[in-house]
C-alpha cells in the first residue's frame, strides 16, 4: 500500500470535490479535517440497530435510526451520545433503576433522550423517549400515530411495542403503550399544571399543529371523548386558556373533531366508519402525529 503526503486533497471538478477510496485501503489523517471551512454539518453513517457493524473498532460513530441518537462504540458496547453528561451524576432512567415519570427525569436535570420508565402500579418497564426541552419538559412520547395504519391507535391496548421499546420518531406504523400504563404514569407524575396531555399533529400545516388537553383527563383512547368532559377541554397553547368543546360521541380519546372549524382536532374520529385514519379534523382531514404525556 502506497503512502502519499499532501498539503491539500481535492477531487476532479466534475465530481464536486469527491474523492473515492477503494475497498481495502485506508486514508490516515494526522492533521485536521475541515468540513467546507464553514458552519455546515458533516454526515455520519446511519442505520438501524440491526445494521450495526460487526466487530467495530472502539471510537466508531454512527446515527441509530431506531433510537434517533448518535452513538459511539466503546470497545465493548454502543453508548448513546446525548449531549451534556448529566447521566454521569444519576443512574435514574436505567433499566435497573427506572424513573416513575418524565417529570422525575426532568427534576433530576437529565437532558432529552431515551430512558426506562416504570410508573408506580405498572407492571411494564419501557424504554421511552422523553422531551425535557419544550413546553416545560417532562414529556413522554406515549403514542406515535400514523395514517398508514389508519385506526390502529384507537384501542386501550399497546400497539407494536416489542422488546420493551416505546414509540419512536422513526416509526412508520402506529405505535403506542397501553392506556393503563399512561394512567399509571399520570398518577405518578408530580406535574400540577393545567395541560398534561399534548397532541402534536404534523400534517395540518407547517409548523406542526398543537393541541393541549385538560390535566384532569385520563386515558381511554378507544371510547368516546364525551364520556369524560375533561377529555374535550382543550387549548392551542401549553397551560393556555381552556376551551370546553363538548363534541358529539364521534370524537374518540381526546379533543374535538368537528366543532371548531379546524382550530382543534381529535385523537380519533368515528372508528365505526373504518376509514378515519390518524389524528382527525372534519376541516383539516387526517394527520400523523405524537401523543405526549407529562
Amino acid at each position: 500500500m502506497s503512502k502519499v503526503t499532501l498539503g491539500a486533497l481535492g477531487g476532479i471538478s466534475n465530481t464536486i470535490g469527491q474523492v473515492t477510496l477503494p475497498a481495502g485501503n485506508t486514508l490516515t489523517v494526522e492533521g485536521d479535517i475541515y468540513h467546507h471551512h464553514n458552519t455546515a454539518a458533516m454526515k455520519v453513517p446511519t442505520g438501524t440497530t440491526a445494521q450495526r457493524p460487526n466487530s467495530p473498532a472502539a471510537g466508531v460513530v454512527r446515527f441509530n435510526t431506531d433510537e434517533n441518537y448518535l452513538e459511539v462504540y466503546t470497545g465493548s458496547a454502543w453508548n448513546n451520545v446525548i449531549g451534556p453528561d448529566a447521566a454521569a451524576t444519576s443512574n435514574l432512567g436505567t433499566q435497573s433503576n427506572p424513573a416513575i415519570s418524565g417529570m422525575a427525569l426532568k427534576a433530576e436535570g437529565l437532558p432529552s433522550g431515551l430512558y426506562w420508565i416504570k410508573p408506580n402500579g405498572s407492571v411494564n418497564n419501557y424504554k421511552m423517549y422523553v422531551d425535557n426541552d419544550r413546553n416545560g419538559g417532562g414529556w413522554v412520547l406515549v403514542a406515535h400515530v400514523r395514517t398508514s395504519t389508519c385506526q390502529d391507535h384507537m384501542t386501550n391496548s399497546a400497539v407494536r411495542i416489542s422488546n420493551s421499546l416505546g414509540p419512536r420518531f422513526g416509526n412508520t406504523s402506529t405505535t403506542k403503550v397501553e392506556d393503563s400504563w399512561m394512567n399509571a404514569m399520570r398518577t405518578a407524575s408530580t406535574y400540577s399544571g393545567s395541560t398534561r396531555w399534548w397532541l402534536e399533529a404534523h400534517d395540518f400545516g407547517n409548523p406542526a399543529k398543537n393541541m393541549f388537553v385538560d390535566s384532569a383527563a385520563t386515558a381511554d383512547l378507544s371510547s368516546s371523548a364525551s364520556n369524560q368532559n375533561a377529555r374535550t377541554r382543550v387549548s392551542t397553547t401549553y397551560e393556555g386558556s381552556i376551551s370546553d368543546r363538548g363534541p358529539n360521541t364521534g370524537t374518540r380519546g381526546l379533543g374535538d373533531h368537528h366543532t371548531s372549524g379546524g382550530t382543534y382536532f381529535a385523537y380519533g374520529r368515528h372508528p365505526e366508519q373504518g376509514n378515519n385514519c390518524g389524528f382527525r379534523s372534519d376541516n383539516l382531514g387526517a394527520s400523523n402525529g405524537y401523543l405526549w404525556l407529562k
